[in-house]
């Protein structure tokens, strides 16, 4: 059968283009499953959440000139961080903002200017970088930050020529009991109006989500290859991955590939250095986060239990084991590891097991 896709018009092509991206990752993902009827839903799963979160961002938020700083679409990538509140906005480079808010409950914000998008070929790429340790502060604790390319005084954000999103990353060391921080982004001068939808654009839209999307699980599908290789050994990320992924220049990033059986135990045997924050969170096969809401999945500096000489033993088990930071997997066999310091001068190396669970009691 001849090739008619010349002669289709260009919102019939850029659909058929998206379908069919969608159906090559959904096999990408299921070739790169283990072997678990669990694992393989799971994979199915984040990718009906990442096309989702691609297809709003790139058609409903696609017109910078409508501001919108939200949490509530952002897919689960990368292992995301349960101690963070994510936000973003799509920005305009050639556009002034005004971010305003509180600091609230947090513990610190991270706010950051970017270019580029994950799962593409330039990568997410950092432009600009503001701690909230960092921010001048009225006397009841506001802030106002400019984002623009003129340097302006005062809390100064910076954009670059191509920069397209703001991102944010709030801190709640006990998020079930704390609030997450008041922001507000204006648009200095922004229409009243957005425009009509230009089919055009749309349909340029609708390729880039589906190309956003193949891009970003092949991108994750190499980490998690990467810590598996490693077995149950934390090590720091490899740095060629976090030049696509630029997220916090003040992270250190940490990374292992865990697998259990329900009489095993998998521990980690940690020195936390001083630092601002540390944490330590497991999530899935796929580099996300478990519900973090109903199960206990993470530890960070103020959660937890550390003994006498600062020393901190963590166990991943699939039942409880009756131990100080037991980490539930929430109903899976295997999952990946983050460790993150924020602020260490120095970071002892982790020793990490496999164990039988009732060596613990």
């Amino acid at each position: 059968m001849a090739d008619d896709s010349a002669d289709r018009p260009e919102d019939a092509r850029a659909w058929d283009e998206f379908c069919e991206g969608l159906r090559q990752t959904g096999h990408q993902v299921l070739a790169a499953a283990p072997d678990d009827a669990f694992d393989r839903a799971e994979g199915l799963r984040y990718v009906t959440r990442l096309a989702r979160s691609f297809l709003r961002n790139a058609t409903e938020l696609g017109q910078p000139a409508r501001v919108a700083l939200g949490h509530a679409e952002l897919p689960k990538i990368g292992l995301d961080n349960p101690d963070y509140v994510y936000c973003s906005a799509r920005l305009d480079p050639e556009a002034t903002y005004v971010l305003r808010g509180a600091l609230g409950d947090t513990d610190r914000i991270g706010f950051g200017t970017y270019s580029g998008a994950l799962g593409t070929p330039k990568g997410l790429v950092r432009d600009g970088y503001l701690e909230s340790t960092a921010l001048e502060l009225d006397p009841d604790g506001h802030f106002t930050i400019t984002l623009s390319r003129a340097e302006s005084p005062g809390n100064w954000l910076p954009m670059g020529p191509e920069t397209n999103a703001l991102n944010a990353r709030q801190t709640l060391l006990r998020r079930a009991q704390q609030r997450q921080a008041p922001l507000e982004l204006e648009r200095l001068g922004a229409a009243s109006k957005p425009e009509p939808l230009d089919p055009v654009r749309f349909a340029r839209a609708l390729v880039r989500a589906g190309a956003m999307l193949g891009g970003t699980v092949t991108q994750f599908l190499a980490w998690t290859e990467s810590f598996a290789a490693h077995g149950g050994g934390i090590r720091p990320i490899d740095p060629k991955f976090l030049t696509v992924a630029q997220g916090d220049p003040n992270t250190s990033y940490h990374y292992a590939y865990w697998e259990i059986g329900e009489d095993e135990a998998y521990v980690i045997d940690l020195d936390p250095p001083p630092c601002e924050y540390w944490n330590l969170q497991i999530g899935n096969h796929w580099l996300e986060s478990f519900d973090y809401l109903d199960f206990q999945t993470h530890v960070n500096q103020e959660t937890a239990v550390a003994n006498a000489d600062g020393h901190v033993r963590i166990v991943v088990a699939r039942r409880d084991p009756g131990v100080a930071n037991w980490l539930e997997t929430a109903g899976h066999a295997r999952g990946a590891l983050a460790l993150r310091f924020v602020g260490a001068d120095a970071i002892p190396q982790p020793r990490t097991a496999v164990v039988p669970l009732r060596s613990l009691a």
